[in-house]
């Protein structure tokens, strides 16, 4: 009975840490999407500043632009403008000399580009990262726009909810190590300080560090030496220059659960007496129970109802050589749901992404549907015409824009086609277009 017992709190455990990385993974997918494309969104914004920048040339004039920029939804925390003689201008229309950290030759010569860590012109002592767009006028370059990120600030912004918020996260650069964010330690230090943890995992931080360099996940087990925790992580690469976002967790948040459920079996040992007969039937019922339980938990999303990222996950996992004569996928991402969030609280944006997945199920089949990451849903069908999808949204669109909310989606149809990666990743393209066209509309105050 003993060995019984012992037996079935080692399978919850690996079950619950089996789960942790699965939310991980989750979490780092979605950091990962919200800074390429809340970056990418910034890079759009930045380029429609510097084609008005381009046509003025007097300095109250181009501060007031300067000015202009809404840093809502962005990461971004002002904007400067550098000129030919090494000045900089800011909003404010103040000029300073930065010809000992740029020279507007070199930079001229990059063209747009995202910086890794360098220092502010503004505080030698604060680490930013640059968004970089040339303004040109008549094939020339006149001026260099940018967009800076307190990296200080980047990190009261750049979190995670999961395990009510008791996630760590950082964003490594591959290239050198650096950290660029560390919301635990609250300062920059280097993916190589940690590489004489104590690793339980089968892969150890040396494993990671070249992961990370070549732009591959991962995940990771190692003991703390602050705290003498476990400390389960996982990693992905983000898809801006060579970063990383990394989530870690310890595991007393990680396995609460888990303990929860072992205090239960250590108690139940005081039944033996009883009966071991009766005993070992309720401990299989209850393992069978925990089974279906942590499997229904970790397929489904608690908010929507629908289908969560894991068993979007599997189903690509499941279907990826299998060969579809007609395969529709449709990519929507909700509008607006950082300001939202930001501006009326979760409660709110929590609403309007259930609202968005009731509208889905009313045309759809619930078994089609999938929320996959914060604000994104992805349906995936087989044999459903384009037409077909085309007028189904067109209804769940007409109901959302009614409540003055908004979506974005893209649509693909495929014919002789395998697995579901093709389609995914055409209605994500067809997605992303039209969620640019309507912020170049509505402005990013837009929900």
């Amino acid at each position: 009975m003993i060995v019984l017992v012992y037996a079935s709190v080692s399978l919850v455990k690996e079950q619950m840490e089996q789960n942790s990385f699965k939310y991980l993974n989750e979490a780092t997918h979605q950091l990962a999407a919200d800074l390429y494309k809340t970056t990418d969104m910034d890079r759009t914004i930045l380029t429609a500043m510097a084609s008005i920048i381009a046509n003025e040339s007097d300095d109250n004039v181009l501060s007031k632009v300067l000015g202009g920029y809404n840093s809502i939804g962005s990461y971004i925390n002002y904007v400067e403008l550098l000129r030919p003689d090494n000045t900089m201008l800011d909003s404010n229309a103040n000029v300073r000399d930065v010809s000992g950290v740029l020279n507007f030759d070199i930079e001229s010569k990059k063209g747009a580009y995202v910086s890794d860590i360098v220092y502010s012109t503004k505080d030698p002592q604060k680490r930013i990262i640059r968004n970089a767009i040339p303004v040109v006028k008549n094939g020339k370059t006149i001026y260099i726009l940018y967009g800076v990120v307190d990296l200080t600030k980047f990190a009261n912004s750049y979190k995670t909810n999961i395990y009510d918020g008791n996630a760590y996260v950082y964003l490594e650069d591959g290239n050198t190590g650096d950290f660029l964010l560390d919301t635990w330690h609250k300062s920059f230090g280097n993916i190589s300080d940690y590489s004489d943890r104590s690793v339980l995992s089968k892969d150890d931080f040396k494993d990671a560090i070249i992961n990370m360099r070549n732009g591959i996940d991962g995940n990771l087990s190692f003991i703390s030496d602050t705290t003498g925790d476990i400390l389960y992580m996982n990693y992905k690469p983000v898809g801006i220059n060579n970063w990383n976002v990394v989530v870690t967790v310890q595991d007393h948040y990680a396995l609460a659960d888990s303990r929860a459920v072992n205090k239960i079996m250590y108690q139940m040992q005081l039944m033996v007496g009883i009966s071991i007969f009766i005993y070992v039937v309720l401990v299989i019922v209850m393992l069978i129970h925990s089974y279906h339980s942590i499997k229904k938990i970790g397929l489904n999303d608690k908010n929507t109802g629908l289908q969560n990222r894991n068993a979007y996950d599997a189903a690509i996992s499941n279907n990826k050589a299998k060969k579809f004569e007609s395969l529709a996928c449709i990519f929507i991402d909700v509008n607006g749901l950082h300001e939202i969030n930001n501006t009326s609280g979760h409660e709110k944006g929590d609403e309007l992404l259930s609202y968005v997945a009731d509208n889905l199920k009313e045309e759809f089949n619930i078994s089609d549907i999938y929320r996959a990451g914060g604000d994104e849903f992805i349906i995936i069908i087989e044999g459903m015409s384009e037409e077909t999808c085309k007028a189904k949204m067109e209804i769940v669109n007409n109901a959302i824009n009614a409540r003055k909310y908004s979506i974005a989606y893209g649509i693909s149809v495929l014919k002789n086609t395998t697995g579901y990666s093709e389609a995914i990743h055409s209605a994500d393209d067809k997605m992303l277009e039209n969620k640019r066209l309507h912020y170049a509309k509505c402005g990013r105050k837009s929900r």
